[in-house]
């Protein structure tokens, strides 16, 4: 498709070529009648090219004529259009003639030069009414458009010329072809002298002096009148003239790529001087609010040097000529000038205000900030002073003070110098107030480094004692001395290291202890100490960072406690557990083996022997047997419990399976009593418990019937929902015991879910002062089996199980219905935790 169109456009380029081929051919016309003439007619060579000298003319200036539009600039398709006009009107009236011409040959036989003459004028006239038809409707045509252009143009004018935007057009030769009233204004030009003049010239002679950076303004503009192929746009500032304002511009100029200025440009200048004064404002503004932050955050100064600094910031920003800092006395009657800068009557640092009669009681009436004209509101002020901005200086949550700046005679402070003397009256009050505070802090911090002190010369069974930030000792407790074996005298200012293997000293423990403290904030660490003799000891030690009230860190405290005795009673328990363990084995395999083959040897008798007297001595012993294996395996349960070692955790373990089993046992086991259930949880509700639970209902649920002296016995069991107290590890939410020494913080009491079993019965009850006692027993007072022994295996394992057990009397409140409270007697609650995931 491109080379068509290159085709085609070179083709036009060249059409100029078939006009002077015409005149060419048209001239061998008179060429031939001269010669014919001359040869055959032997005319007169004058008379000859008279007769031919119109045609010849004629052939001539179409020659001319197609030579002069190929030497025109004109567009390709113009001059295409004036050969197709000639070409094809040429065309027209030649195929016309020969119409004619071969019409009278062949009708007349001869042609009749007067009637060729004659179709040649009509011919002429018809093209001519065509022509004048074409030009009139053309004439027409472009009238209207120019009408229309030039209502279009009115109506821009008028538009553009009431905009704001200062507007130059430029002709192909850059020069002013139109200008608006704002270009005008902006620059201070006139458009009669402005209007056709070039635009280079204008910049030169009287636009680029009224600029700043007038080189750069120039090189930029004119730039784009050597090169107008671009858009161009930046800012310039407009000088202030007897013509002008001060304005800052923004220019803006593209090319005008059609149209009646075709090749020209057209260029714009926005008025931003509002928005670069706002600009300069906001500009002005965080330069004094930087100010402020330096005086105010350079705590390398005092809090007075900072308030006479802050005063005199204030002043410079607020443009004010005095300030004063007026502090309210406790009994709010007058006010005591803190600080002041400036000279003004009565506002020296010393001087006391009347609270009542001075323009700073009304900002303590109001407790708002206030702004007032002291000369026409009624106000006694300091001579000279005519405007006045005070805000209340609040200090806690009552007014301390108030902050004032005054200036003399002008305009008045507005509300953004207010908003800043506010933020300025914030600061002093809020300095003020930690002042207050660092001091209560650091009295307050005296009485506990005081009671601290008397607390850790009191202990002898810990080590208490002090860090400096190296990790030398910088104080020495009784209980430091008993433990590590060294006076304070011989410790203080030594590293603690020494109390170090030098295994962990050459692997940088103690270095690492102290980092971890320093970016955790407490550390602790269990292992081998040495003491002052040499000898070592294992210790829990925990080393706290220390802060001043300031937050900065200034040591470490740290807690020692010696873990011999733990460890020896953790041995000595260890070996009791052994000792029980071995009792387990020989009692699960021993006695129980021996118990059944006695078992078995009774049961042959009875089916072998038929003597009344043996068979009763036989069922004795099978009853005895029987007991005796009861026995044992209580025993085994209760061992199982109190042989686990310290890693025992409970597991989630349903809990109604295990009590709908043990009630169900209970029953058969009891076919006297009556077992009523209710308010059992789901199958699959868990609690912490572990397979040795059934022996926990079992015993309750017959200790309910044994000691039952009801008539018919009745045991109830139900099961409600309620909370267990346990502490937590405050970062894991785990539950552990608090450690001595352990910061507070560390562990937090709380409440866990759990569920209540109670098992109720109508028997005698326990007493009131034996309901602790029951629960109570030890290991020396089960001298037999039925003397409580089953509750204290319950009691033990409920203990490992991390839950509670007490007994309560049965009454209207205790939450059962199965017994009549009038009838009831002891109501056993068996209170477990919930499985995690259960809860």
């Amino acid at each position: 498709m491109g080379d068509e169109h290159a085709t085609e456009r070179r083709w036009a380029e060249r059409s100029w070529v078939g006009v002077s081929v015409l005149g060419l051919l048209v001239l061998v016309v008179p060429a031939y009648d001269i010669w014919d003439d001359l040869t055959n007619l032997s005319w007169d060579v004058g008379a000859t090219l008279v007769e031919n000298a119109p045609l010849i003319v004629l052939a001539l200036a179409l020659v001319a004529g197609g030579v002069w539009l190929g030497r025109q600039e004109w567009a390709a398709a113009y001059g295409a259009t004036v050969v197709k006009w000639n070409l094809g009107v040429a065309a027209a009236v030649a195929a016309l003639y020969a119409f004619v011409i071969a019409l009278q040959t062949w009708a007349m036989g001869e042609l009749k030069p007067m009637v060729l003459a004659l179709d040649g004028v009509l011919f002429g006239s018809v093209l001519a009414f065509a022509v004048g038809l074409y030009d009139a409707r053309r004439r027409m045509t472009t009238d209207e458009l120019e009408e229309s252009r030039e209502r279009y143009r009115t109506i821009t004018d008028d538009v553009l010329d009431a905009s704001d935007v200062a507007t130059f057009v430029l002709d192909d030769e850059f020069r002013v072809v139109w200008a608006n009233e704002a270009a005008m204004e902006y620059f201070g030009l006139d458009r009669e002298t402005t209007v056709g003049q070039y635009k280079r010239e204008l910049i030169a002679d009287r636009i680029a002096d009224r600029i700043d950076d007038s080189d750069r303004f120039r090189e930029r503009v004119t730039d784009t009148y050597d090169d107008n192929s671009y858009t161009e746009e930046f800012e310039c500032h407009v000088l202030p003239g007897e013509d002008r304002e001060e304005r800052h511009l923004e220019h803006w100029s593209q090319p005008i790529e059609s149209g009646l200025y075709e090749g020209g440009r057209i260029e714009q200048y926005t008025d931003v001087t509002s928005i670069k004064r706002r600009e300069r404002e906001l500009k002005l503004r965080e330069r004094s609010l930087r100010q402020l932050y330096d005086t105010i955050s350079d705590t390398s100064s005092t809090f007075d040097d900072r308030l006479d600094a802050l005063l005199e910031t204030g002043s410079d920003m607020l443009g004010a000529d005095a300030a004063a800092f007026l502090r309210l006395r406790a009994d709010g009657d007058a006010l005591d000038v803190r600080a002041a800068h400036g000279e003004a009557d009565g506002l020296a640092v010393g001087d006391t205000v009347d609270a009542d009669s001075s323009p700073y009681a009304a900002v303590l009436d109001t407790g708002d900030p206030v702004r007032l004209s002291l000369d026409t509101d009624g106000f006694d002020a300091p001579d000279g002073f005519s405007r006045y901005v005070g805000v209340p200086v609040a200090v806690g949550d009552s007014t301390g003070g108030v902050l004032c700046f005054l200036s003399r005679p002008g305009d008045g402070f507005d509300e953004w110098q207010t908003t800043m003397v506010e933020l300025m009256g914030n600061w002093v009050g809020y300095e003020l107030d930690r002042k207050r505070l660092r001091e209560t802090q650091r009295r307050r911090l005296r009485e506990q480094e005081d009671k601290f002190e008397q607390f850790v010369e009191a202990v002898d069974n810990y080590a208490i004692f002090t860090l400096d930030i190296d990790g030398r000792v910088t104080s020495w407790n009784p209980g430091a001395e008993l433990i590590k074996g060294y006076r304070a005298e011989e410790i203080l200012d030594e590293h603690f290291r020494v109390f170090y293997t030098e295994e962990d000293t050459e692997d940088g423990l103690p270095g690492r202890l102290l980092a971890e403290a320093a970016d955790e904030g407490v550390v602790r660490h269990e292992g081998e100490r040495v003491r002052e003799d040499g000898s070592t000891f294992v210790a829990d030690v925990t080393i706290a960072a220390r802060y001043d009230t300031d937050g900065n860190h200034i040591g470490y405290t740290k807690i020692v406690r010696d873990l011999t005795d733990q460890r020896e009673y953790e041995e000595a328990i260890e070996r009791e557990r052994e000792r029980l363990e071995f009792m387990n084995r020989i009692l699960r395999h021993n006695i129980l083996n021996g118990l059944n083959v006695i078992n078995m040897r009774t049961d042959f008798l009875g089916r072998t022997s038929d003597d009344e007297e043996v068979l009763d001595h036989v069922e004795t012993i099978g009853d005895r047997v029987d007991d005796l294996s009861e026995l044992i395996e209580t025993m085994r349960s209760f061992m199982d419990a109190i042989v686990s070692d310290g890693s025992y955790r409970a597991e989630p373990t349903p809990l109604r399976p295990e009590l709908d089993t043990k009630v169900s046992l209970a029953a058969e086991s009891y076919p006297a009593a009556e077992f009523v259930t209710h308010d059992l949880p789901d199958e699959d509700t868990a609690v912490l418990a572990d397979d040795l639970v059934g022996e926990v209902f079992e015993n309750v649920l017959s200790n309910a019937v044994v000691h039952n002296d009801a008539d018919e016995p009745t045991v109830e069991v139900w099961v409600s929902e309620t909370t267990l107290p346990v502490t937590v590890d405050s970062a894991t939410g785990e539950p552990r015991v608090a450690q001595p020494g352990e910061p507070a913080g560390e562990v937090t009491d709380t409440e866990r879910p759990a569920l209540a079993v109670h098992i109720a019965d109508n028997g005698p009850g326990v007493p009131d002062e034996q309901k602790d006692a029951v629960l109570r027993k030890g290991i020396s007072e089960l001298s037999e089996p039925g003397n409580g022994f089953g509750l204290y295996l319950v009691k033990e394992m409920m203990a490992a199980y991390d839950g509670e057990i007490s007994v309560r009397d049965y009454g209207e409140e205790t939450g059962g219905s199965a017994i009549d409270p009038a009838d009831g007697g002891a109501v056993f609650d068996l209170v477990f935790p919930r499985a995690p995931d259960d809860a």
